[in-house]
């Protein structure tokens, strides 16, 4: 049970602890996703926080903070987190305001950041409550370049969301997850991580929470990791996942605008196609002797269709190690 809790930090500056929890609604056609970061080494925080849908506009900021207190109850610039009983409630708060990144399919890059003037006032309260058994990652080579440890869970998340003044219900299915070790965002040449889950009342498909990735090292080797989380509340591994993108013409990478995607796990076959309704870029640069490298983590909004029309959603991360010319990156 202590899992779910902080762990001993480690001295490396990149060792950090997060969690993740992204939910969505179907009545309202609402949903969202938060994360937040300690880094003990620096004393240093964050989060970034996402609302959105395919009538709203992408509302985001990613916030900075400092921290003194190694805990579980964790505050960051306005957010909380706090666990009711390890695995088992997560209650996440929040109270500021949001960047309007506008409704386009890829968020504004000018939104990226810091809540600027361009704002909305959003306030929630919401609890997550898990349905399944946790599922802990094995230690496979190349991912301990990503994490020590990774969780993911499966649940209900329920509570008030206020956007610009109009309070909803919410009422969602949704995920968290916590990861824990040193973080390299460059270490990957690409990787996939998908959280997909079907809507409430539907009882012939599971849920699913894959990563898979590649290290340039063994570019052969895409080791990967997830699980398939059934009606009757049993968890089990995945055994094999593919998928196929398409895309559309976008300064250096590709933006991303449909999904296939079959995952399987023992006698169970989870095929769907999914339409992408928002993109929000996640990156994080480094720059070399004559290079500006770019960890491009496309975060999307995935409106997915089961093979006999059973409906769900997705957030998909589609992330690619971009190398460039120095300087060439621009907000557009």
């Amino acid at each position: 049970m202590s899992e779910d809790l902080v762990h001993a930090p480690g001295a490396e500056r990149r060792w950090r602890e997060s969690y993740y929890v992204s939910f969505f609604d179907p009545v309202h056609r609402i949903g969202g996703f938060s994360s937040i970061g300690k880094r003990p080494a620096t004393g240093h925080s964050g989060f970034i926080n996402v609302i959105w849908g395919p009538q709203l506009p992408t509302l985001v900021s990613s916030e900075y903070d400092t921290f003194t207190t190694w805990d579980n109850n964790h505050e960051i610039a306005g957010m909380t987190y706090a666990a009711q009983e390890p695995f088992g409630r997560w209650r996440v708060t929040f109270d500021g305001r949001l960047n309007n990144g506008g409704t386009g399919a890829e968020c504004d890059h000018q939104a990226l950041g810091p809540a600027t003037e361009n704002t909305i006032p959003v306030r929630y309260d919401l609890t997550f409550t898990p349905t399944h058994p946790p599922y802990i990652y094995s230690h496979q080579p190349g991912m301990t370049r990503l994490f020590t440890g990774h969780i993911d869970e499966v649940g209900t998340v329920t509570g008030t969301l206020t956007i610009d003044g109009r309070e909803h219900h919410i009422n969602a299915i949704g995920g968290k997850d916590h990861s824990w070790g040193v973080r390299d965002w460059f270490a990957p040449r690409e990787w996939r991580w998908i959280d997909l889950v079907m809507e409430p009342g539907q009882h012939t498909h599971p849920n699913l929470t894959m990563w898979r990735g590649n290290f340039p090292e063994n570019p052969d080797d895409w080791p990967q990791e997830g699980a398939l989380y059934h009606q009757d509340g049993t968890v089990t591994p995945l055994t094999d996942y593919t998928d196929q993108l398409t895309t559309a013409d976008r300064n250096l990478k590709p933006l991303p605008r449909t999904m296939t995607a079959l995952a399987t796990s023992r006698d169970t076959k989870l095929r769907f196609t999914g339409e992408i309704i928002r993109v929000l870029p996640a990156l994080f640069f480094r720059d070399e002797a004559d290079e500006q490298l770019i960890a491009w983590n496309d975060r999307a909004l995935v409106e997915c269709t089961v093979d006999d029309g059973v409906k769900g959603w997705a957030n998909v991360e589609i992330e690619s190690l971009v190398r460039a010319p120095l300087g060439s990156y621009r907000k557009d």
